[in-house]
């Protein structure tokens, strides 16, 4: 629940940077034997980002974007918070040299990775900061340059429903905004989706092992049937709890935004949550999947397209991984957007 402070965490304005690459997809299965399953379809085309951009530009782009539409000059900037799938090393990650591109020289940076919960994780995290008197401009930033750096993965149909890109939220005082919010860990879902090296001459060696295989995501049958049971009970639910802890029913909802892993999940997630179109809105088709950046993504394409009014209830959820996180948001969209 909310607090009674004078001064809540407004969100001002959310924006995406997509990669001028698109690339299309074929009906052809790759002789995937996994490819039919309806768990790889609903995307008609997605971007890529790698050789074009590296994680750090990507991110520097969105971020200017971000504050040029805003107004917000880069030195007032407090705290860049963002997750990056996949960063240009495997350490350090990208925060400082986003910092350093777009003139942030006041900020702090913090990278928060509950995989695609994060930038749901990274507003509450910035409202906390705010609110608390910490900060006054916070940076929620998500970059996605994953499938276009991994040429063996996409041989298999498997890889069709991700894509790249970018997104930057600002949050500062103001106006209330997140009404409520629900995260939880699911520890005993951990592994059922993991990104790891595929195996060489059958043999598998860790990712930190001389001769690992090239980085891909490994599914079974059973892997996707258990991944599929726990993401139809954990997103709704995390959704209704969110809506309850705001004095809310789906009813009251404008708009839902979830996670969009693909057509299937998306349609049984607004049927279970009781909000089914035209109160809904996703870019799957035309983005993909970019794991933490696919709500802030679609948020920013409705805004863009006048599909969010002032006084809009919005219902945010996502799961991560196997479901092993959980996170739902719920908005009140406020008066003021660049």
């Amino acid at each position: 629940m909310r607090n009674n402070r004078a001064n809540f965490a407004q969100i001002i304005d959310v924006v995406n940077f997509l990669p001028e690459r698109i690339v299309t997809n074929g009906s052809q299965s790759a002789g995937d034997e996994l490819g039919d399953d309806p768990f790889f379809r609903g995307v008609a085309e997605r971007r890529f980002a790698s050789p074009d951009h590296s994680s750090a530009e990507l991110g520097a782009l969105a971020v200017e974007k971000l504050l040029n539409r805003t107004g917000v000059a880069a030195t007032d900037v407090d705290l860049i918070i963002y997750n990056c799938v996949f960063n240009d090393t495997f350490w350090p990650g990208i925060g400082p040299a986003v910092q350093k591109a777009v003139g942030a020289d006041r900020a702090m940076i913090l990278q928060v990775d509950t995989s695609c919960c994060s930038w749901l994780s990274g507003v509450r995290t910035a409202a906390a900061f705010i609110e608390s008197g910490q900060h006054r401009n916070v940076v929620v930033l998500t970059v996605t340059n994953f499938v276009s750096r991994l040429p063996e993965f996409q041989k298999s149909s498997r890889s069709r429903v991700l894509g790249d890109g970018a997104t930057a939220t600002l949050l500062a005082p103001g106006e209330q905004t997140i009404l409520s919010t629900y995260e939880r860990s699911h520890g005993e879902n951990y592994g059922l989706l993991r990104f790891e090296p595929d195996e060489v001459d059958g043999q598998f060696r860790q990712f930190w092992e001389r001769g690992c295989g090239p980085i891909t995501v490994n599914f079974t049958r059973e892997r996707i049937d258990a991944l599929r049971e726990n993401a139809m009970r954990l997103v709704p639910e995390a959704v209704g709890i969110s809506l309850d802890r705001a004095g809310l029913e789906s009813r009251d909802v404008s708009l839902l935004i979830t996670h969009q892993p693909n057509d299937e999940y998306l349609a049984e997630w607004r049927r279970r949550c009781g909000i089914e179109p035209p109160r809904t809105h996703d870019t799957l088709a035309k983005y993909g999947n970019l794991f933490a950046g696919s709500i802030p993504v679609t948020l920013a394409d409705a805004l863009d397209n006048s599909l969010v009014k002032p006084g809009d209830i919005l219902a945010l959820g996502t799961f991560s991984n196997g479901g092993d996180m959980v996170s739902a948001m719920t908005l009140r969209w406020p008066a003021a957007r660049a």
